[in-house]
């Protein structure tokens, strides 16, 4: 396994711990950057489904994954980063390495900037 699939791998599964422990009114906390935690870890399934489509999953263009309730996100989070890595691991050999390069770094920058997002004020709780 390469540095860049073990390094997306390890922080989706950090982001994953924080927001499964997540119920009710935690996902309508406002984050710093004014969307609700919900809006913004749906904001990045949206970004791995596009990035999972240029790198061969085979999911065609402009569609887009079905709004799950809040509570199915992390689930949602799961697949949609499974068939990232899936479709970038295997892709064509003869396919430019620069290309899957650009791809591992677009989906790492993409979910660590999701996570950093996510770890802000309020541990679940919606502030009055």
């Amino acid at each position: 396994m390469s540095d860049s699939v073990r390094e997306l791998s390890r922080q989706t599964n950090l982001l994953l711990s924080r927001v499964r422990s997540w119920t009710g009114s935690s996902w309508d906390v406002r984050i710093p950057t004014g969307e609700t935690r919900a809006a913004r870890l749906r904001m990045l399934i949206d970004e791995l489904a596009v990035l999972g489509r240029q790198a061969g999953s085979g999911a065609p263009l402009g569609v887009r994954p079905p709004r799950v309730a809040d509570h199915a996100l992390p689930d949602q989070l799961i697949v949609l980063a499974d068939d990232f890595l899936d479709a970038v691991t295997s892709a064509d050999r003869s396919a430019a390495p620069g290309r899957k390069a650009d791809l591992m770094g677009r989906a790492l920058t993409a979910v660590s900037t999701a996570r950093n997002d996510l770890d802000g004020p309020g541990f679940g709780f919606r502030p009055r």
